[in-house]
């Protein structure tokens, strides 16, 4: 197996007259972007990229992975006021008993509270 590994880039090199392709990001209808190869001219000249100014290029060798489900999102409303649920029944259990008294004194409107 590892002298199929060996031979694969020999297998896979081609000339860099045939590699000179020109990349252009293009979007679909639905907005999503994806890249268009196209073969560059003969007289087509590439832009030098060089760094400016006396800093060196190191690389980061810390060890970290992107994981999107890792991601601490902060929560929605998290400075809302919490309900008290018991509060809520009893309170509910009150304007039932409410109701009824009224419907029973044949809806005077006389509040018993």
């Amino acid at each position: 197996m590892s002298d199929i590994r060996k031979r694969q880039p020999e297998q896979q090199a081609t000339p860099p007259a045939e590699r000179r392709r020109i990349g252009t990001v293009v979007h679909d209808d639905r907005g999503n972007a994806s890249v268009e190869w196209r073969a560059a001219p003969a007289n087509h000249e590439r832009p030098v990229l060089e760094l400016q100014g006396e800093g060196q290029l190191t690389l980061d060798t810390g060890e970290r992975s992107y994981d999107p489900y890792a991601r601490h999102r902060p929560l929605k409303g998290g400075g809302a006021k919490r309900t008290d649920l018991r509060k809520l029944g009893e309170w509910i259990k009150k304007m039932r008993a409410l109701e009824q008294r009224r419907r029973n004194e044949g809806g005077n409107g006389a509040d018993g509270e």
